[in-house]
């Protein structure tokens, strides 16, 4: 019978919604409503045409649907007839398998109810699992949009891979320079022969917590140190300050070469007489420190990290271009004495203005003295320039790097052990110059035994700042040795903390 094509017809395509349902909803629901729109015009073509069969069939058809009324009883009641303009799929049998009003898949005012009656979810029939994962709403073309927990582990996921490519790197970094240790040049005396004043108890203690190394720039000889800093390390948080002090500074030199200790002359000087060594005790004789660790640098090695990271940016002022040009011939010719005779090739620079100096650019930019500040202006670029090198070196490749180490080791000197080097390896990310000072503070410009030297207005003083400065030690007394120097240096010089003016 008819009754049982459309039933089987409407079960069929029941089974194919619900299937489609399962694998993409959304997807279902537009192409669900397409059909309504077809099937509810073809639902009307045919009621019409049931309706026109009706009205121009034969008496004895219709006498014979009233016979057929009388003589089912309950049967008649129960059905519906297809040719009087049922809607097309519907069932003629009551119980199961019976339709309700608002039922038909077709029907587009009940979309949303049986959207809502899914709870906005599907099985993942791609994975074989009996899983529920969450579809609503739903991204442009189909596409499933992340639940929160999901975007969590994606990005958990993301960080992950960031770390173990930067714990590579650091190991990679770490093996290279085990295996290039041999190339730096190592120190000659121990970390107990540098001399250190007697320090108070309160005074050791507000210097834990921070690693400080003493920073030498020889120049072409050898012989003098250019640059002398104090790089204070504050472990915790990886800040570090840097202060300059001024190579003409009038102080205590001890002379290692003829042992006598009370000689006064100006800071290089020490280097002069005894190399780092000489150069150690002298910093920290008067300036109340305790370090042991250096690290010394020729030009030609700053020259080769500079060209290495790509040049750094620097704006040069009209003033230097009268003595920029004559050192950058200078230092071209001074790198001659270091690696191998060939030194490092530069040109002159064309006019002043923000640009990228090469390393010997750089390094000249660094040198001058005359008419730019004079030492303080050069102390002031060279703390400059290392603090450019140390952040383009922290955004360099692995490869930039083991470069770095490959050229810079042999002109290096260093009492540093590798286990030290490799202490402060994984955090030099973290390393950041948060202070720049030049030591002394309060200086005068003197002619001293034919010398012209900076004499400190008040050294004593001076090193209380500088504690403060540096390890934040307010209750910071002096030594007896610093107090003793700054006395003598007031009797010799005439200067003393009565002639500051600031």
């Amino acid at each position: 019978m008819r009754y049982r094509d459309d039933e089987y017809e409407y079960e069929s395509r029941r089974r194919e919604l619900e299937q489609r349902r399962r694998v993409r909803p959304d997807a279902e629901m537009t192409s669900q409503r397409r059909k309504n729109t077809t099937g509810q015009t073809a639902g009307s073509r045919r009621t019409a045409s049931g309706t026109r069969s009706t009205s121009t069939g034969s008496g004895a058809r219709t006498a014979a649907g009233a016979r057929t009324a009388s003589g089912t009883g309950s049967r008649s009641a129960s059905r519906t007839s297809y040719s009087a303009g049922a809607p097309y799929g519907a069932s003629a049998r009551t119980g199961t398998s019976r339709r309700t009003m608002g039922t038909d898949p077709y029907d587009r005012r009940t979309s949303d109810r049986r959207t809502a009656a899914y709870d906005d979810s599907y099985e993942d029939m791609s994975t074989r699992k009996r899983t529920r994962t969450e579809t609503a709403p739903s991204g442009r073309n189909g596409k499933k949009r992340l639940s929160a927990k999901a975007k969590k582990k994606r990005r958990n996921r993301k960080i992950l891979f960031a770390v173990e490519g930067v714990l590579l790197v650091l190991v990679l970094l770490c093996l290279f320079v085990i295996s290039k240790w041999d190339l730096i040049q190592k120190a000659s005396f121990g970390k107990k022969d540098v001399h250190v004043n007697e320090l108070s108890e309160n005074t050791l203690k507000s210097m834990e917590g921070y690693r400080t190394i003493a920073i030498f720039g020889i120049d072409e000889n050898g012989s003098h140190s250019d640059v002398i800093m104090v790089a204070n390390v504050d472990n915790k948080t990886g800040e570090i300050s840097l202060t300059s002090v001024l190579r003409d500074t009038y102080w205590n030199v001890p002379d290692l070469s003829t042992g006598d200790m009370d000689k006064y002359a100006k800071a290089n000087n020490a280097y002069h007489t005894g190399e780092e060594l000489g150069a150690l005790n002298a910093i920290n004789k008067n300036l109340d420190l305790q370090i042991t660790e250096y690290v010394s640098v020729n030009w030609y090695a700053v020259a080769q990290v500079v060209d290495l990271l790509g040049g750094l940016e620097i704006d040069v002022p009209e003033t230097m271009m009268g003595e920029i040009n004559g050192y950058i011939t200078n230092t071209v010719e001074e790198t001659k004495s270091w690696a191998t005779g060939l030194g490092k090739g530069s040109v002159q620079l064309k006019g002043p203005g923000l640009q990228t100096l090469d390393g010997i650019q750089t390094v000249a930019y660094c040198r001058i003295r005359h008419n730019n500040g004079g030492d303080d202006g050069r102390a002031q670029r060279q703390r400059e320039v290392i603090g450019m090198i140390l952040d383009k070196a922290k955004s360099a490749s692995a490869s930039q790097l083991l470069d770095i180490c490959n050229a810079v080791f042999p002109e290096i000197r260093t009492n540093l052990t590798l286990a030290d080097v490799l202490a402060l390896v994984p955090d030099i990310g973290s390393y950041k110059i948060t202070k720049t000072a030049a030591f002394p503070y309060h200086q005068v410009d003197a002619m001293v035994g034919g010398a012209s030297v900076k004499v400190p207005l008040g050294l004593a003083e001076d090193v209380t700042q500088f504690h403060q400065e540096l390890f934040g030690d307010t209750t910071y007394e002096p030594s007896s040795t610093v107090k003793q120097i700054s006395n003598k240096i007031e009797a010799l010089t005439g200067y003393s903390a009565e002639d500051r003016t600031n």
